[in-house]
C-alpha cells in the first residue's frame, strides 16, 4: 500500500499546480501584505530606495511589451489556500518537532554546495535546541540525500510526509526541486528552498513555497544593466551549459539585452565534462564580440575563459554567481584577471550577524561559511521561528511562512515578492589581480521608460 501510495505522488509531481483549496484567480492584482514572522531582536528594516513594482523587481526598460498595458499581470498577486488543516490538533505523543531536508547526491557538481548548505542548517537547529526553554519539543531534522534517478526528490517528498515532518528545506539541483514542489502541493507539506537560482521554481504558482536564495532574474538585470548600460558593450555572445540550469538561468539575461535594444549575437552550448572547447572558440573568435557571458560551472567555464583568451579574443568576460569560484581562478589563470559576475553579497562584509555568524560556523565546522552556508541557516531560522509562533501544525506554519514580506538574516536584507522570492538589491564581483572585489550594483538611470 505504501509502495502504490509514493508512485501515485511520483506520478502526480508534475501535475498542475491548481487545486480543488486554492483559489483560480486572485481577487485582486495587489501584494498581499501581513504581518511578517521574525526571530527575536531581528533588526528593523527598510525598504530600499529605487525599488520597482514589477514582476521580478525587473526595471522598466527591461519589461516585455513595455508600452502596451497588460490586461492582467501574473505573480504579483500570492496565491491563497482555502484547504482546510489549521485546526488539525498536533499528532498525539509528540517527542520532537521533525523539519526534512533533501540534500543534493554526495558526490557530483553540486556536493560541496549540498554540504555548506547542510552545515547551515543543522548549526541553525543546534543553536534552537540549545536555546530551548524547559518544556519545549526539540528540533529534528530528517535527513534525506537524492539520487540520479528522475522522480527520486518525488519519493523523498512523500516519505517526509510519512515521517510527519512539519515542513522540509532543499535543494540546490532545479530538477529535484521542481519535482519535489510539485508533491509538496499534494502532501500540503511547505517547502523552503536556500540554494535553487531557477527563475521558472516559484512561477508554478505553488503556495507551499519560499526562496530566500537570489534566483538568476535578478543576476541577469544585473549584467544586462553592467554591460549594456554601464560599458556600452553591445555584441554580446553566451556560452552557456546545456543542461537546465544553463538553459533557464541564462533566459533573463538573453530577454533583457534584447529589449535594451542588442540581442546576443550567438548563444553557444557546451556539456558539463567539457573541457577542450576549439568549436566554440573558433566560432567566437569569428564573431569578435566584445562581450562574453558564462553561464556554468567553473570545471568548464574556467578552461573555455583561459582557451577564449588563448585564441586571442579579447572581449570582456562576464558571468553568474558560478564564477565567483577559487576553482575559475585556478583553471582560467591570467584569463579570468577582469571578469565580472553578479553575486549574491560580498562575503567579506563586517555587519554584526554575518561576522558573529562566520564565527560560529568556523569553530563548529573548522571552515568558514559560504553564501550557500548562510542562505541555508537564514531559511532554516525563518522556518524555526514560524514553528516557535503557530506550533506543530503544517498549515500553520505555511501561515506563518507566507506572511513574510521582509526579513534581516545573516545574509543580509530580504525582500520576498509575490512569488515568496527574494528580490533584494545583490552585488558585483570582479576579478582583480587573483581576488574577488566586492561593489554595490550601479544606481538605477533616472531616465526611464514607463508602460503606458
Amino acid at each position: 500500500m505504501k509502495t502504490a501510495w509514493l508512485n501515485l505522488l511520483a506520478a502526480l509531481a508534475l501535475a498542475p499546480a491548481t487545486w480543488g483549496g486554492y483559489a483560480d484567480k486572485p481577487e485582486t492584482n495587489t501584494n498581499f501584505l501581513s504581518e511578517p514572522v521574525l526571530p527575536p531582536g531581528t533588526p528593523a528594516v527598510q525598504q530600499p530606495a529605487g525599488e520597482y513594482p514589477y514582476y521580478g523587481n525587473v526595471p522598466p526598460e527591461m519589461l516585455p511589451y513595455r508600452n502596451i498595458k497588460p490586461y492582467y499581470q501574473y505573480w504579483l498577486t500570492r496565491l491563497k489556500f482555502y484547504g482546510p488543516g489549521r485546526d488539525y490538533p498536533a499528532p498525539p505523543d509528540l517527542k520532537t518537532l521533525k523539519i526534512g531536508l533533501l540534500s543534493p547526491p554526495p558526490y557530483g557538481p553540486e556536493a560541496v554546495r549540498g554540504e555548506m548548505s547542510k552545515r547551515g542548517v543543522m548549526l541553525a537547529m543546534e543553536e534552537a535546541n540549545g536555546a530551548r526553554s524547559p518544556g519545549e519539543l526539540p528540533f529534528e531534522i530528517i535527513e534525506k540525500a537524492d539520487s540520479p534517478q528522475w522522480g527520486s526528490a518525488a519519493n523523498i517528498a512523500v516519505e517526509f510526509a510519512d515521517r510527519e515532518v512539519l515542513a522540509f528545506i532543499g535543494t540546490i539541483d532545479g530538477d529535484a526541486t521542481h519535482v519535489a514542489l510539485r508533491v509538496s502541493l499534494k502532501i500540503e507539506t511547505f517547502m523552503v528552498n536556500c540554494s535553487d537560482p531557477d527563475p521558472s521554481l516559484t512561477e508554478t504558482q505553488i503556495p507551499w513555497l519560499l526562496r530566500d536564495f537570489p534566483d538568476n532574474r535578478q543576476q541577469g538585470y544585473l549584467l544586462a544593466r553592467l554591460i549594456v548600460e554601464e560599458r556600452g558593450l553591445t555584441n554580446i555572445i553566451v556560452l552557456r551549459s546545456n543542461s537546465r540550469p544553463g538553459r533557464m538561468g541564462v533566459r533573463p539575461f538573453v530577454d533583457a539585452v534584447r529589449r535594451l535594444g542588442h540581442p546576443v549575437l550567438q548563444e553557444i552550448n557546451f556539456s558539463e565534462g567539457d573541457r577542450t572547447f576549439d568549436t566554440q572558440t573558433g566560432v567566437i573568435k569569428q564573431a569578435k564580440p566584445d562581450a562574453v557571458v558564462f553561464w556554468g560551472n567553473p570545471a568548464e567555464t574556467g578552461p573555455a575563459a583561459a582557451q577564449l583568451r588563448g585564441a586571442g579574443v579579447t572581449a570582456a568576460f562576464f558571468g553568474f554567481d558560478r564564477l565567483v569560484d577559487p576553482d575559475f581562478i585556478k583553471l582560467a589563470g591570467a584569463a579570468a584577471e577582469g571578469v565580472t559576475a553578479a553575486y549574491f553579497f560580498d562575503p567579506a562584509k563586517t555587519d554584526e550577524l554575518w561576522t558573529n555568524f562566520v564565527a560560529r560556523f568556523s569553530k563548529r565546522y573548522g571552515v568558514r561559511p559560504d553564501v550557500y552556508a548562510g542562505y541555508a541557516y537564514d531559511g532554516a531560522e525563518m522556518l524555526i521561528a514560524a514553528i516557535k509562533k503557530v506550533g506543530p501544525n503544517r498549515y500553520r506554519v505555511h501561515d506563518a511562512m507566507t506572511s513574510i514580506n521582509e526579513y534581516t538574516g545573516v545574509t543580509g536584507y530580504m525582500r520576498f515578492d509575490g512569488r515568496w522570492d527574494n528580490i533584494a538589491p545583490i552585488v558585483v564581483a570582479q576579478c582583480v589581480k587573483g581576488q574577488w572585489v566586492y561593489t554595490p550594483a550601479p544606481k538605477p538611470r533616472l531616465a526611464r521608460t514607463e508602460p503606458k
